[in-house]
């Protein structure tokens, strides 16, 4: 899939926006009154409605009617999120690009800004802002996630930071077409956002300003609704390991690019010492979806875990395997020796000094 590029014949907007919708009425006009109101006016925006049983079609309607920005499909049948997602950016013709959610808001300056960040810096493919997350009534909720900020990270870094923490909103920034059109897109997969963004941060850097640009409206789903959403179809739940299937896509991620193989290395380490050990939430995550795994000693689980997701070979598991166990008993030794210390000898200067 690659976006529409028409060439010079035709005065094409430099920004093109990606309006992709389901059922979203609730809170459609205040999404749409939040985009339109944006002052760096000259950008398309193409909403694709994903065969909605609502009124979406007629609010949609009515929008484009009164802006000519806007270009208004509607889908037949469901396709599920992930085509209708990859369907605007094939639609797209402008030099930047960016997905909206029919439920989320913006600050009339998140465009111009976005698109200033990435003028001034030729290597940053992705740019967005910081993130005021709102609940249902609009309302100002904390949330932890991954800001992904990786200005000027060499490359190893960048793919390092996309697992060091969990809950990743960053793909809602302004990107680079010619970047995200050499990207496989979104694939119909859990995580398929987190996958794209490590595609991405192969080509650039990700810039992620300081100031508070964009509200993100969290709505709770499971990873089973969240697949049946991005595919259009309820099959295959029953037998649904989401963050083991992630981990194992991010390693192919790191396998298919054309780093040397050591660099590959390198990485896929990176990304297996995060997701066992530094983000509690992705570990976490792969032992409930991984009883066995979880049942492994406390010292030995992240060897598991990274034999579990990383395709590793019997010689390689058996080598973490030691790692984890001679690691265990440094950490023992410390302890012993510690207790050791304070109960025969640091006693006696505790008892001098008083």
């Amino acid at each position: 899939m690659t976006h529409e590029t028409s060439g010079t014949s035709r005065n094409l907007p430099p920004m093109s926006i990606g309006f992709p919708v389901y059922n979203g009425e609730r809170y459609l006009r205040l999404s749409l009154e939040s985009l339109l109101a944006q002052d760096y006016r000259n950008f398309e925006l193409i909403i694709c409605d994903n065969a909605s049983t609502d009124r979406t079609p007629e609010i949609c309607t009515e929008y484009a009617k009164k802006d000519k920005r806007i270009r208004f499909q509607r889908n037949p049948t469901n396709i599920g999120a992930a085509k209708n997602f990859n369907h605007v950016f094939c639609l797209s013709s402008g030099k930047y690009f960016m997905w909206a959610a029919c439920d989320d808001l913006w600050k009339p300056t998140y465009i111009s800004q976005c698109v200033q960040g990435l003028e001034q810096n030729r290597d940053v493919v992705l740019c967005g802002s910081g993130i005021q997350f709102i609940n249902e009534a609009g309302e100002a909720i904390h949330w932890r996630f991954n800001k992904v900020n990786t200005f000027e990270f060499p490359l190893r870094e960048r793919i390092s930071a996309v697992t060091q923490r969990s809950n990743w909103y960053a793909l809602y920034g302004v990107i680079r077409s010619a970047a995200l059109g050499k990207t496989r897109l979104f694939v119909e997969a859990f995580g398929g956002d987190v996958i794209l963004l490590m595609e991405l941060l192969f080509q650039g850097s990700s810039l992620i300003l300081p100031e508070t640009l964009f509200s993100y409206r969290i709505s709770a789903k499971t990873a089973e609704r969240q697949l049946q959403d991005i595919t259009g179809s309820a099959s295959g739940q029953h037998a649904l390991r989401p963050y083991t299937e992630l981990a194992r896509s991010l390693v192919g991620v790191i396998d298919a690019s054309s780093c040397s193989n050591n660099l590959k290395g390198r990485m896929r380490e990176d990304l297996l010492d995060n997701i066992s050990r530094k983000n509690k939430t992705f570990k976490q995550q792969l032992l409930i979806e991984n009883p066995l795994t979880a049942r492994a000693a406390e010292y030995q689980v992240p060897a598991e875990i990274q034999a579990l997701v990383g395709n590793l070979s019997s010689s390689e598991w058996a080598r973490l395997r030691r790692l984890a166990y001679c690691g265990h008993l440094l950490r023992r030794t410390v302890s012993i020796w510690r207790r050791f210390l304070h109960r025969h000898v640091l006693w006696r200067f505790r008892k001098h000094s008083l």
